[in-house]
C-alpha cells in the first residue's frame, strides 16, 4: 500500500532545478517540467551510488543528468537510462499536489510494504 507523505511547498519548487527533501529517510529530487508536472525520485544515481541533486534537470525533456559521470535518466519513463554509464533506472515515487495547513503541498507516495 502507497502513504503519502508531506514535502516541500508547491511554491519552494521551481523547473530550473531539483530541490532536496527527505521523506521517510530517504533522501529524494522533487523536479518540476516545463508544463508544471512534478516528479519524485531516487537522489542517487544507480551507477556509482553518488548524489544526483547537483546535477543538470531538463524541464522539457525529463531528463536528469548526473553530475559525476555524466549518464541520463529519463524521469518521466520511470527513471529509464537514457545514457549510460549506468544500467538500472532511478526509482521514481508518485506525487500528489495537496492543500496542507493552507499551502499547496507535493506529497510523494512510499510503499510501506517491507
Amino acid at each position: 500500500m502507497i502513504q503519502f507523505h508531506p514535502t516541500l511547498l508547491l511554491s519552494q519548487l521551481t523547473s530550473k532545478q531539483v530541490s532536496r527533501c527527505v521523506v521517510d529517510g530517504l533522501s529524494l529530487l522533487l523536479a518540476v517540467d516545463s508544463a508544471g508536472q512534478v516528479f519524485a525520485f531516487e537522489n542517487n544515481c544507480s551507477h556509482a551510488d553518488k548524489p544526483l541533486e547537483r546535477g543538470v534537470w531538463n524541464p522539457d525533456t525529463h531528463e536528469m543528468i548526473c553530475p559525476y559521470h555524466r549518464a541520463i535518466f529519463d524521469v518521466a519513463r520511470g527513471g529509464s537510462v537514457k545514457v549510460g554509464p549506468a544500467f538500472v533506472a532511478l526509482q521514481v515515487f508518485p506525487t500528489e499536489i495537496r492543500d496542507f495547513q493552507g499551502e499547496k503541498t507535493v506529497f510523494v507516495g512510499l510503499s510501506n510494504e517491507d
